[in-house]
């Protein structure tokens, strides 16, 4: 009778702590240091953004081949990057100004964090794509950039970690973008 008493106990402790776990992941990585300035100070530019990913969820926690359950972003990861970006285009030296004829759209196109739990602890890979287009007058770039991350721990996965993680690798992804001498080269 103790057993069941203690098993019961235990049980009814671990489902609290199942149904308290978060249910979104906050994105905010790091406004990136910016190497590559405007050379004119009058360098307007439209910024837009989309998401393209075929899912709305940013990480989901495999059992085998299964999905146990998905977790969503607390906020669509191209409105992320699209503020990021605003940040360091205005640190570049470049104005944020819709009626532009210089546009650069910040296309989402895959953003997921696999997590894949066992009794000897868990692994998450995450994978970011990013396609940039801009326009300058009557010419065009377009650009794909990718970027991966894998995190082992001991034990399951925990949120802060996989935030840590995925805000980090938004953070190179957006820096190499915002530094790409092709890309600045176009919109200057």
């Amino acid at each position: 009778m103790r057993l069941f008493v203690t098993l019961a106990t235990v049980s009814y402790l671990l489902m609290g702590c199942a149904a308290n776990s978060p249910k979104t992941i906050v994105l905010s990585p790091e406004i990136p240091q910016v190497s590559t300035t405007v050379t004119s100070a009058s360098t307007g530019i439209a910024l837009a953004s989309q998401d393209q990913r075929s899912a709305n969820y940013i990480a989901r926690y495999l059992d085998g081949d299964e999905v146990s359950r998905y977790v969503s972003a607390a906020e669509a990861p191209n409105l992320t990057l699209e503020r990021v970006f605003n940040q360091a285009l205005t640190h570049a030296g470049y104005q944020i100004d819709p009626a532009s004829n210089r546009s650069l759209a910040i296309v989402v196109t895959q953003a997921v964090t696999d997590v894949d739990e066992s009794m000897l602890g868990y692994e998450a890979k995450t994978k970011l794509a990013v396609t940039i287009n801009a326009t300058n007058e009557n010419r065009t770039f377009s650009k794909s950039y990718s970027a991966t991350s894998s995190l082992k721990g001991p034990m399951s996965a925990d949120f802060a970690s996989l935030e840590l993680d995925i805000n980090k690798l938004m953070t190179q992804l957006s820096s190499r973008i915002i530094n790409d001498p092709e890309l600045n080269q176009f919109l200057q």
